[in-house]
């Protein structure tokens, strides 16, 4: 099954199971105006009241759809759009700010993903901020595992497999800063209690 068929599959209890933004993506987002991206948005958990609008991005219509009605629910003013994150219907320095949490790991060829933070680079205004996030491939439920691996999403008695590819803080660094970026910040389980960057590496970067 492809990617966009298990998103689509497991969007509605996704949408139960992820209901509450982050704590980072919420300090990162709550004082930003204008335009910003949320790109694999998902059902929308991460949405925050700003002044201005949140744009919602994923591939999975049925992610959008529960996104749109929390958006509506939460009288958050966000615009949905469908796309694949290597390649965003935007022109180049659109955005005041983006936010790509727990999706860049979810992209299943290599040269997608580099291509995917090229787009928010691309998209993003001049020193704008941008906040990417993935999986710490040296947390310990991880530490013996491949880089590729596929995880069970299980409803009733059928399995969805989800991809990742796991990153290490040294990999990630690299590859964000081939693409232009400069990384202002990170967060891992080395410098924060945090639950989430127990298992995250948290990478805050400006273009």
């Amino acid at each position: 099954m492809k990617q966009k068929q298990v998103w689509d599959s497991i969007a509605k209890p996704w949408k139960t199971y992820r209901v509450k933004s982050i704590e980072e993506a919420y300090e990162f987002l709550k004082n930003k105006k204008g335009k910003i991206l949320d790109l694999g948005c998902g059902s929308g958990r991460n949405f925050v009241k700003i002044n201005g609008i949140i744009y919602g991005v994923d591939f999975s219509s049925e992610q959008l759809k529960y996104a749109r009605q929390y958006a509506k629910k939460t009288g958050i003013e966000a615009i949905m759009k469908k796309a694949e994150a290597h390649n965003l219907p935007f022109k180049n320095n659109f955005f005041d700010a983006a936010i790509f949490i727990a999706t860049l790991h979810c992209i299943e060829s290599s040269k997608k993903r580099k291509k995917s933070l090229k787009e928010i680079y691309r998209v993003l205004k001049p020193e704008a901020e941008a906040m990417i996030t993935v999986w710490d491939k040296d947390q310990p439920r991880f530490k013996k595992s491949k880089k590729e691996i596929a995880l069970p999403w299980k409803i009733g008695e059928k399995k969805y497999m989800r991809y990742c590819y796991l990153y290490d803080k040294k990999e990630i660094t690299r590859l964000i800063k081939s693409v232009g970026f400069e990384i202002t910040k990170i967060l891992d389980k080395s410098v924060s209690d945090s639950r989430y960057s127990k298992r995250n590496i948290i990478v805050y970067v400006k273009k």
